[in-house]
C-alpha cells in the first residue's frame, strides 16, 4: 500500500476514534445524570443514532448474511467493539498489557436494500 494512502487512512481512523471518544463522553454524562436510561455507552450511542427511522443496527457482514446490501455512499455509525488485550506500547510501564477498544462500524435498516439475485 502506498505510504500516503496509509497515512491518510491512519489520520481518518484517528479522527473517527476521537469523534467517537467525544460522543461517548457526552453519553456517559447523560447516563450519569439519568437523562439516558441504558446499561452502557454503546447502548447510549445506539439510542442517539436511533432517529429518523434508523432502528436496527448491524455490521456489514451481519446485513450480508441477512441477504442485504449496503447502499452506496452510506456512512457507518460507530460504536466500541469488544475490548482486546494488547502489549503495552510503553516498555517502561509496569503493565505488560493494556485494554484497547477498537471501533465497530454499524449500518442501519435505512441504509440497506435487498441483495440482487446473481
Amino acid at each position: 500500500m502506498n505510504s500516503k494512502n496509509s497515512e491518510a487512512r491512519s489520520a481518518k481512523y484517528k479522527a473517527t476514534r476521537e469523534a467517537l471518544r467525544q460522543l461517548s463522553n457526552q453519553v456517559k454524562i447523560m447516563i450519569e445524570s439519568g437523562e439516558l436510561d441504558v446499561a452502557n455507552i454503546n447502548e447510549g450511542l445506539i439510542r442517539l443514532y436511533s432517529q429518523d427511522g434508523h432502528s436496527e443496527f448491524k455490521t456489514f457482514h451481519q446485513w450480508k448474511k441477512d441477504g442485504k446490501s449496503i447502499k452506496k455512499g452510506s456512512k457507518a455509525f460507530t460504536v466500541w467493539a469488544s475490548p482486546q488485550e494488547i502489549p503495552h506500547p510503553d516498555p517502561e510501564s509496569d503493565d505488560e498489557e493494556m485494554t484497547y477498544f477498537p471501533i465497530c462500524y454499524l449500518f442501519s435498516n435505512k441504509q440497506v436494500t435487498e441483495r440482487r439475485a446473481s
